[in-house]
C-alpha cells in the first residue's frame, strides 16, 4: 500500500512537471475576447437597427421618386435634411451582412480555438484530416486564430461605432426629414388634386 501511495504521488509530481504549451494561455485569452465579442453582437438591438435602415430605405426611395415629379421642387434649404437621410442610411446600409458576418466569424473563432485547446490538452498527434501535429502545427494554427480574433474585433468595433453613428443621426434628424417628407408629398397631392 506505501508503494502505491508513493507510485502515485511520484506520477502526480511528474505530471506537474510536464511543460505546458506555450500556445495555451494566448489561445485562452483568444477564446475569451472571441466569446465576449460574441456575446456584445448578441447584445446589438439588430431588431431596431434593422427596422431604421429600413425606414431610412424607404425613405430615399419617396425622396427619389418626389424628385422625379414636376409639381416638386426641391430647394437649398432641403439639401442638409437630405444630407442626413443620406448620411444615416450610408451608416446602416450595410447592417444585415454585417450582423450575419460578425455572427458566422464570431462562432467559428470559437470553434476553432476551442478545437486548438482540445488537441493541445489531450495531446492528440493527428488532427481530422490526417495531418501530423507537432508543436510547430500547434504554433502555426494558433497564430492564425489569435489573428482572426483580433480581425473579428476590429470589425465589431467598426460595425458598433457605425450602428452608432446611424442610429444617433437618425434619433436627431428624423423629424426633420419626415416633416420634410411630408411637406413634399402633400405639393404632390395637391398638384393631383388641381389637375
Amino acid at each position: 500500500m506505501r508503494l502505491t501511495t508513493s507510485f502515485i504521488a511520484v506520477v502526480v509530481v511528474l505530471m506537474g512537471c510536464a511543460p505546458e504549451n506555450p500556445n495555451r494561455v494566448p489561445l485562452q485569452k483568444a477564446l475569451n475576447e472571441a466569446t465576449a465579442v460574441a456575446d456584445s453582437i448578441s447584445r446589438f438591438p439588430a431588431d431596431s437597427i434593422l427596422s431604421v435602415r429600413e425606414r431610412l430605405s424607404k425613405a430615399k426611395e419617396v425622396i427619389r421618386w418626389l424628385g422625379e415629379e414636376e409639381s416638386v421642387e426641391f430647394v437649398r434649404d432641403d439639401a442638409p435634411i437630405i444630407g442626413k437621410l443620406s448620411e444615416a442610411s450610408r451608416y446602416l446600409k450595410d447592417a444585415p451582412s454585417r450582423l450575419k458576418g460578425l455572427n458566422g466569424a464570431s462562432g467559428k473563432c470559437i470553434e476553432q480555438i476551442t478545437g486548438l485547446l482540445e488537441v493541445i490538452d489531450s495531446g492528440a498527434n493527428i488532427d481530422a484530416n490526417g495531418d501530423t501535429i507537432t508543436d510547430d502545427y500547434i504554433s502555426e494554427n494558433a497564430t492564425r486564430e489569435i489573428g482572426a480574433v483580433k480581425k473579428l474585433n476590429e470589425v465589431y468595433l467598426e460595425t458598433h461605432r457605425l450602428f452608432r453613428l446611424g442610429l444617433e443621426t437618425d434619433a436627431q434628424h428624423w423629424g426633420a426629414i419626415d416633416s420634410l417628407l411630408t411637406i413634399k408629398q402633400g405639393v404632390w397631392a395637391r398638384s393631383i388634386v388641381g389637375e
